[in-house]
């Protein structure tokens, strides 16, 4: 299956792009998606960040179809 994937701030620096697609095969998790993500963006196993599947924060077990959302996004500071 064919993944968008959006990527902001200093991720965005690391992969040097704003969004691509991505392969990967039905069922995978978003565990899979960084496995792959960290091989390609080697400045990516140095950075913290969350994933967010159709605008939710997920967990690494969360599957992943090819209509989703799919955003990596730096730490967020709070006030």
């Amino acid at each position: 299956m064919e993944l968008k994937i959006l990527y902001f701030g200093m991720i965005a620096e690391a992969t040097n792009c704003n969004e691509e697609e991505i392969s990967l095969q039905s069922g995978s998790t978003v565990e899979q998606l960084i496995h792959k993500l960290n091989n390609k963006y080697h400045k990516l196993k140095d950075l913290s960040f969350n994933i967010a599947i159709d605008k939710e924060i997920s967990d690494h077990s969360t599957l992943l179809n090819a209509n989703s959302e799919i955003a990596l996004l730096p730490p967020f500071a709070g006030g």
